[in-house]
């Protein structure tokens, strides 16, 4: 019998969410505000980084300028230079998340998950690359707040974050009884490296489980089509995780 989505992380220790795509539908509207925040570099360098900004999603803002100040401007990604760059376009990038971020809609599923997770008292948290008063906020917005213990943002690396969660519940030894519900591949990556399990949610991700769900860092993990409460929790990269009628 196929495992439902409230009662497998129900059965988990902690569950950790990643919140852009996962909790909040808000991947595209962090896209549209780096190529605003980037306009000055011209819109042949700044689609170029935005298809590598899709491809890491899931990492922390200062990793995502630092790689743009390297690799496409040939810079540091450390020194007065690459803090002077990043206090500027970073600083253009968090006025227009602020402007734009609470208006997206959670994503589907995600409020009467969380809920129905915090009514069986079952310990949430968020980790996330989004900085941590800017996740606060959009979840206050969203009326989730008070179902998470702890909202942790990218001002460290998400395996970062999960470490400290796994430290502070004591569940070090047993990492695996706590799961991260992440929509990339960076999501899957920190997962492995914090030796937690990985839940993988397509609808709102950048790319289908297939592309991100390969290599090592995959063996064992899971994944659903989204947040509501009775979808099926799928084994591995067998098949396409869609309702039937979602597939186009």
């Amino acid at each position: 019998m196929t495992d439902r989505l409230l009662d497998w992380l129900s059965g988990h220790d902690t569950v950790v969410f990643d919140l852009d795509g996962v909790l909040v539908d808000s991947n595209e509207v962090k896209v549209a505000c780096m190529r605003s925040a980037l306009s000055d570099f011209g819109d042949a360098l700044v689609e170029d980084f935005l298809r590598e900004f899709r491809r890491t999603f899931g990492r922390s803002r200062r990793e995502h300028f630092a790689a743009f100040h390297r690799d496409r401007l040939g810079g540091s990604d450390e020194g007065p230079g690459f803090e002077e760059f990043l206090a500027r376009y970073s600083g253009h990038y968090a006025e227009l998340i602020a402007e734009r971020y609470r208006q997206a809609p959670l994503c589907a599923g995600a409020a009467e998950l969380v809920r129905a997770l915090q009514g069986r008292g079952t310990p949430l948290h968020v980790a996330t690359g989004t900085l941590t008063a800017e996740a606060e906020n959009v979840l206050a917005t969203a009326g989730l707040a008070s179902a998470f213990t702890s909202v942790r943002g990218g001002e460290r690396a998400k395996a970062q974050r999960l470490g400290e969660i796994l430290r502070e519940t004591e569940a070090t030894a047993a990492a695996r009884r706590t799961v991260l519900v992440g929509d990339s591949r960076q999501d899957l990556l920190a997962a492995a490296q914090a030796g937690t399990a990985f839940l993988f949610v397509e609808r709102y991700a950048f790319f289908p489980f297939a592309q991100v769900l390969t290599g090592p860092e995959a063996h064992g993990s899971y994944r659903v089509w989204d947040l509501a409460p009775d979808t099926a929790v799928l084994f591995g990269p067998s098949h396409d995780s869609r309702p039937k009628e979602a597939t186009p």
